[in-house]
């Protein structure tokens, strides 16, 4: 399937509106999209970001940056506009990510896709903490099997209640040396490794081309063996006619009738500057759990004077994400290797899944870790080197080869005073409200955030690394930023119905992480796009029941 690399089609000149709008083109946003064209309905995606050719800064060495590569010199043509500078933090040890690009973070993921366990939608019920989904694993199982066929999961069949099995198009990339000192290791420290499921086109024969394991998957993959929308579901969805993609179009808020139901989006045209309406007859927002809250909020009218869909005073609360750990080692076996071709490959080929934790009763939750994620290429360990000259660049390439890198993933507690909130002192360039993120850790956060960097550490010990080092600053989210409009079944104690409709508000949807109402230690890209699907069928489904 061919990518979309360039701006935005013209919209059709009849006046008449369209039958949806969606409102942000990332994972959830152009899955909705995808579904409903598919499905016959004229939609129109609206996209505040403009297409980026992946791979432009991808395969630069470190040494070619006037900061030697850092994140932001390689990320920068996905962070137009300032915004990575928006948002003001109550608590300086979290960050957010909040992109702004045609296909969303899907340009520039590590596109790891785990499903949730039955428990993980009961968290009330099986931990007595938080509160139960409104939906169950078995009403997204249909949906993570077609999301999975969809985009090109791979993975192996481990047969783990805590990690169900997915629908998996191929075998993994093969493990590493690192990574089996690593999984030896992790058997004799009560844990267990298992291969990476990513969506990855592994070897030739699949839906895209294969990756040629420069691991650099989170740079933006510049052949395409990374599922993004742009190379998947935009051509598909634009092939139909049906599909309307404007590109550089920022909404400012949403517009409210007389009936009480949206009748327009408020866009600027971050080219021209200039505002127009998009109308359409019902309204999916796909933001991103801040930028939706966001959007929301600033939709505040005289029906809606607490912001939009927010009677429940529930919009953007309840934010959570992951509390995140890094650690590095090098391991004897491995120092001093000539061959560096065992360490090359896509970023992780590996994970470990939670495990059976006895806490006793200082913590409920668990920790999932991603191995191999870091850039292989820089020497994280150079500056705990002693010396300088020949001696200390010899022991630095003596070193490189033998990275153990893992980062752990622990669940974070959704409390209603972790939110997002806007500010109309602080206007972005267009004017637009910026948000504020209010975040603490609580003590359940901690304990287990302690426990999971001490149970990892094991691992290094048990595989004998020569050094070793990690970063115990707790700290998140990791880009995996969920909840500020969670669902559920009464509209006094949740934003949105299990099928992600607003309940005060017929024709609006929010589809993103912003409907979670829990999130474990999984990353929640795979549960994203599979509740989009969802939403998409009830949506055609009502349609056709004239529910709608």
């Amino acid at each position: 399937m061919s990518e979309v690399t360039a701006g935005a089609a013209t919209v059709a000149g009849t006046g008449e509106p369209h039958d949806v709008c969606v409102i942000g083109s990332g994972p959830a946003g152009a899955f909705v999209a995808h579904e409903l064209v598919a499905a016959g309905a004229r939609v129109v995606l609206v996209e505040a970001g403009e297409a980026v050719t992946p791979g432009a800064l991808t395969h630069l060495p470190p040494s070619a940056f006037k900061h030697r590569g850092t994140w932001q010199e390689r990320q920068a043509p996905y962070y137009p506009d300032g915004i990575t500078d928006e948002v003001r933090y109550q608590t300086p040890a979290i960050n957010v990510d909040r992109i702004r690009v045609l296909g969303g973070r899907s340009v520039h993921w590590n596109a790891v896709c785990l499903r949730f366990s039955s428990d993980d939608f009961r968290e009330k019920s099986v931990g007595g903490i938080e509160e139960d989904w409104p939906i169950s694993y078995d009403d997204l199982a249909p949906y993570y099997a077609y999301v999975e066929r969809t985009i090109g999961v791979c993975g192996t069949r481990e047969g783990l209640a805590v990690l169900p099995d997915g629908e998996f198009s191929g075998p993994p990339p093969p493990l590493r040396c690192a990574e089996q000192i690593a999984s030896v290791a992790c058997r004799q420290a009560g844990l267990r490794l298992i291969p990476t499921r990513k969506a990855m086109q592994v070897g030739r024969g699949g839906l895209r081309m294969p990756c040629h394991y420069c691991g650099r998957c989170m740079l933006g993959c510049d052949v395409g063996a990374i599922f993004t929308t742009p190379n998947t579901l935009l051509p598909r969805a634009l092939a139909t006619g049906r599909l309307t993609l404007r590109t550089n179009a920022l909404v400012r808020r949403l517009l409210v009738g007389t009936d009480g139901l949206v009748r327009a989006a408020s866009v600027v045209d971050r080219k021209t500057k200039g505002d127009e309406e998009v109308r359409a007859r019902l309204f999916v927002v796909s933001c991103g759990s801040i930028e939706s809250a966001r959007l929301l909020l600033n939709s505040a009218c005289t029906r809606h004077p607490n912001g939009l869909a927010n009677s429940s005073d529930l919009v953007g609360r309840h934010l959570t994400g992951h509390a995140v750990g890094t650690l590095y080692g090098y391991l004897s076996q491995l120092a001093g290797s000539r061959e560096r071709l065992g360490a090359r490959g896509a970023l992780d080929h590996s994970y470990i899944p939670r495990s059976a934790v006895d806490a006793g009763g200082k913590y409920v939750g668990g920790f999932g870790a991603q191995v191999q994620y870091a850039d292989l290429d820089f020497p994280h360990h150079a500056s705990r080197v002693r010396g300088f000259g020949p001696a200390f660049k010899a022991e630095v390439k003596r070193l490189q080869p033998a990275l153990l890198q893992m980062g752990g993933f622990a669940k974070v507690i959704a409390q209603a005073a972790n939110r997002v909130t806007v500010e109309a002192s602080r206007p972005d360039r267009y004017g637009i409200p910026s948000p504020a993120v209010q975040f603490a850790f609580g003590d359940n956060d901690r304990a287990l955030f302690a426990d999971m960097m001490d149970r990892l550490s094991a691992i290094y010990d048990k595989a004998g690394a020569e050094m070793f080092f990690r970063d115990d600053r707790l700290g998140g989210l990791a880009s995996h930023e969920v909840g500020t409009c969670r669902m559920g079944a009464d509209p006094r104690t949740s934003v949105l119905d299990p099928f992600c409709r607003a309940h005060d508000v017929a024709n609006l949807f929010v589809v993103d992480g912003s409907p979670f109402v829990t999130l474990p230690e999984k990353n929640p890209t795979l549960t994203i796009m599979a509740l989009a699907v969802r939403t998409a069928r009830y949506i055609a489904d009502a349609h056709k029941r004239r529910d709608l």
